[in-house]
């Protein structure tokens, strides 16, 4: 498990998820940062960062949203090497464009042949889509850095296939809030892109949710997009019609679960404020997904069907 903080001084942990598997429920353990954990990265400007991005395919995790903005890395990508994750190093960083705010590093499979096998960032940077060649960790390289209609704080977002890197869904998180651009009636938007080209990447659509809210964080597997939006509860997307349609047109919910019922009879459904869940992981082998929230904990739900 890899573990960020945005308290300062924390760094990042590696902790083996196996020291649990013995442990008795009835007899609760503490564990010790000075004795049980893997490796820790001391690396960070001030010790915190807003997350960590893993890339399975490598060796590489990367810090995104390393505070200050004035440190030599300008709170970019710091590239983290564990394959000794004992002793984390780190040979480098992506500052050209500034704050990163999440990412999505891939090993890049799709139509620009031009990148095929290199390793491509991702990066969701407040008010554009950046894409970084980060092949070469001391000098990598930007692709490009695109702003949209209704940009308002670039949030996060995920690739529609990771074999065939062709659309991407990206989210902002204050559209709705600020009333800009498509998000103005309050109505979390997934913006769509067509990513073909690397170097010019444009958006050709978007969803707009039925229900008021804030989108957060969204994760794609299999041709379904999980989202935590906040109030509005975790919504999931059948996105498998964007290829055929990148006007987003096809796009349909096919589940949701409410995790903030306070705000069902505000006007329009939910109230467009940060409450609620702002993650989800909906990976497990089993189909079980779990939902973070702010107020009730984590949910464990499964979806009845699909």
């Amino acid at each position: 498990m890899i573990i960020g903080s945005e308290a300062e001084g924390h760094g990042i942990q590696i902790f083996d998820m196996k020291k649990l598997v013995d442990i008795d429920p009835a007899s609760p353990v503490t564990f010790s940062n000075s004795k049980d954990l893997v490796g820790h990265f001391k690396g960070l400007p001030v010790g915190r960062t807003h997350n960590v991005v893993t890339n399975p395919e490598t060796n590489f995790i990367y810090a995104v949203g390393a505070v200050p903005r004035t440190d030599k890395c300008k709170a970019g990508i710091i590239f983290i090497d564990i394959t000794d994750p004992s002793k984390p190093t780190s040979p480098g960083c992506a500052s050209g464009d500034g704050y990163v705010h999440d990412a999505q590093c891939l090993i890049y499979r799709g139509p620009d042949a031009e990148f095929e096998g290199k390793e491509i960032c991702y990066g969701y940077n407040e008010d554009s889509l950046t894409i970084y060649d980060v092949t070469d960790k001391k000098a990598p390289v930007i692709l490009s850095s695109t702003s949209y209609e209704g940009a308002a704080y670039t949030h996060q977002g995920n690739v529609l296939d990771p074999m065939n890197q062709q659309y991407l869904l990206l989210d902002d998180e204050y559209d709705e809030y600020d009333k800009v651009g498509p998000g103005a009636p309050g109505h979390p938007i997934t913006y769509i892109w067509d990513i073909s080209s690397l170097r010019a990447p444009k958006q050709t659509g978007l969803y707009k949710s039925g229900a008021k809210g804030i989108d957060h964080n969204q994760y794609v597997a299999d041709g379904f997009a999980y989202q935590s939006n906040y109030g509005t509860g975790f919504r999931v997307l059948d996105v498998r019609s964007i290829p055929s349609d990148p006007t987003g047109a096809g796009v349909k919910e096919v589940g949701f679960f409410d995790v903030y019922p306070e705000d069902d009879n505000a006007a329009g459904g939910g109230t467009v404020d940060f409450v609620g869940t702002w993650s989800s992981y909906a990976l497990f082998k089993s189909g079980h997904i779990l939902i973070n929230t702010m107020e009730r904990g984590v949910f464990i739900v499964k979806m009845q069907t699909q």
